[in-house]
């Protein structure tokens, strides 16, 4: 089996997972598997399967991280229910249940998945690093904010 994260990283990111979480996070994960068949029309994931075994990996580095993965083509209510519309689709949810604040759309791979490690100790703790002074201009903000950040693989 091929592992994404090598032994050394495992203890680096193992280690920091015990020092930094505070709650537990749960991974839900939306991905579709593969069908083998072409089917005009359906776009198959190519990234799908990569991304359920990655997360895979980080659930074995801590017990205060799970794994809950759904099908969005076999539970499109569960899908709806968190708003996913394409995938593979990746919702941190902290312990206070709060769906959606965090969400990643593909393989949070390269420098995503540092991202990917901060926002989850982020999630654990209920809070994030921002400075007093970004949290001021948010607050002002008139009302919700869709903040969408895209990345393209160089």
């Amino acid at each position: 089996m091929i592992r994404f994260i090598g032994p050394a990283d495992q203890e680096k990111i193992r280690s920091r997972f015990e020092k930094e979480l505070v709650g537990t996070v749960k991974l839900v994960l939306f991905v579709q598997p593969p069908t083998g068949l072409f089917i005009p029309g359906r776009e198959e994931s190519q990234t799908g399967r990569q991304a359920q075994a990655l997360m895979q990996e980080l659930t074995e580095l801590s017990d205060k991280i799970t794994l809950e993965v759904h099908n969005p083509r076999a539970e499109p209510e569960v899908a709806e229910a968190y708003g996913v519309e394409r995938n593979p689709a990746l919702i941190l949810e902290g312990a206070d249940g709060r769906k959606g604040l965090v969400r990643f759309f593909g393989l949070p791979s390269g420098y995503e998945f540092t991202t990917l490690l901060e926002d989850i100790v982020d999630v654990s703790k209920g809070s994030t690093r921002l400075s007093e002074k970004a949290r001021l201009a948010a607050a002002a903000l008139p009302g919700p904010l869709h903040l969408q950040v895209f990345v393209t693989p160089t």
